[in-house]
């Protein structure tokens, strides 16, 4: 028995051992490509640099981590008094501060332009660190898909920029964390989405899961954050509007992801006048209509499944769907903001795996292998354009990169369908467990009150 206890524990060690080794796998690649990039630019190898960056589907800037030098510079010139949502000297390229205001409150006075390399590694480290918190992968496949997601031209994009959704997604890591523990650290995950909710608008849906909690500290708390958003919106109106005023719109045939790309752009190239919008409404409300359909149908196949959604891969799968799907619907997004996908794919991974059919296998390995497209599909446009520059025509080279498009927004609709039908499952199922959480509940009654 001794013998049979001891191998059982070395068994344990071992197995415990192996998983660190595979969870510390992608963090490492990714600190690698990091720690290259780095060097390459501070040997004063620019060129290698930019193309480096160009051959994964990365278009870089003069200089990295160009958006913290956007936000810092707002907050310099905004300091000395200039209206920097009118124009911003302090800024490389003039731009106007496009921004919530809460940035300009959360930047300690002693940062400007100048610290902008510095906070600019600080982050990306940050991001990089946050990554075993994140992905948890269980076998050498897992690696081989978290690592394509983490290395992903998105994820990459981002991080050359050091844009300030790097912020929100750590804030929401962080808020991630605690709302797998007991109930007085939960509640302070609703004040971290919020936090992230002001400094970028999309990340207030998460309040929905609020939804998790009884109903009483639900109201209590819904009530509260409803108080400090219109207190908020009411002190900062005129900054918030001007700052909105300043968004740039985008092209519907940038690498931006909407869900006006498809159906505005396909008006724009198809009729002029009274008939763009007839023809753009009508192929939204056939998107839109197609999409439902599947995600009724996914949502029944995840009805069926006993899922824990208290699990670390599925709480995260939801949190990464919700902000995926309100960004693709609420306007168009710079590719980057992909980046929670990160969030979703460990939770894809998850039900792929236990998945007891065939048929419902494939659904989820279609799943997966869609976000990966979409996370890569800058990569992928500019390999096809590299390879038909030798022998394509000009207008050969058109129809290719249309028909790419196309495709690529038809994937985009794909996967916001299943990410829709994940969510509604999550808060279906979170919302109807609620009761049962009554009981433990009274112990933070007092804090709360």
């Amino acid at each position: 028995m001794a013998n049979i206890a001891t191998t059982h524990d070395a068994f344990r060690a071992q197995t415990a051992s192996r998983l660190l080794a595979y969870r510390l796998a992608v963090p490492i690649a990714a600190l690698c490509l990091f720690a290259a990039l780095v060097l390459l630019w501070c040997t004063g190898a620019h060129s290698l640099y930019f193309n480096v960056l160009r051959l994964v589907g990365v278009e870089p800037f003069g200089f990295p981590f160009l958006d913290t030098h956007a936000v810092l510079a707002a907050a310099e010139c905004g300091r000395q008094g200039v209206d920097i949502y009118q124009f911003n000297p302090c800024d490389a390229l003039g731009r106007p501060h496009v921004y919530s205001p809460f940035w300009l409150v959360i930047t300690p006075g002693f940062l400007g332009v100048q610290a902008t390399s510095c906070v600019g590694l600080s982050l990306d480290i940050l991001f990089i660190l946050s990554l075993p918190v994140v992905l948890r992968p269980r076998t050498l496949g897992d690696i081989f898909l978290l690592g394509l997601a983490a290395l992903s031209p998105m994820t990459v994009y981002a991080l050359e920029r050091a844009n300030n959704d790097v912020v929100v997604y750590l804030l929401i890591v962080c808020a991630s964390a605690l709302l797998v523990a007991s109930r007085p650290y939960r509640l302070c995950s609703y004040a971290l989405f919020l936090s992230a909710g002001l400094l970028k608008y999309y990340p207030i849906v998460l309040l929905l899961l609020l939804a998790r909690e009884p109903r009483r500290h639900a109201i209590l708390a819904a009530s509260i954050v409803g108080l400090i958003l219109i207190s908020f919106g009411v002190y900062y109106h005129f900054d918030l509007d001007k700052a909105l005023a300043n968004v740039p719109s985008a092209s519907y045939f940038t690498d931006a992801f909407s869900a006006e790309n498809l159906p505005f752009g396909f008006a724009g190239a198809l009729g002029n006048g009274l008939v763009r919008p007839v023809i753009a409404i009508f192929l939204l409300s056939a998107l839109s209509m197609v999409t439902i359909a599947r995600a009724r149908r996914m949502l029944r196949l995840l009805d069926r499944e006993n899922l824990d959604w208290e699990r670390w891969e599925l709480q995260c799968l939801a949190i990464g769907s919700m902000l995926v799907t309100v960004c693709f619907f609420a306007g168009q997004n710079v590719n980057y903001r992909g980046v929670y996908f990160l969030l979703a794919l460990p939770g894809l991974i998850h039900l792929y795996r236990l998945a007891d059919k065939t048929s419902i296998r494939h659904l989820w390995g279609q799943t997966i292998a869609a976000v990966l497209f979409v996370m890569w599909d800058e990569f992928f446009r500019r390999a096809i354009h590299a390879m038909l520059v030798p022998f394509a025509s000009d207008g050969m080279r058109l129809r290719v990169e249309i028909f790419f498009w196309v495709g690529r927004e038809l994937i985009w609709w794909w996967v916001i369908a299943g990410l829709s039908a994940i969510v509604l499952s999550y808060l279906r199922r979170t919302s109807s467990v609620r009761g049962s959480r009554a009981g433990p509940a009274r112990s933070i009654a007092r804090p709360l009150s």
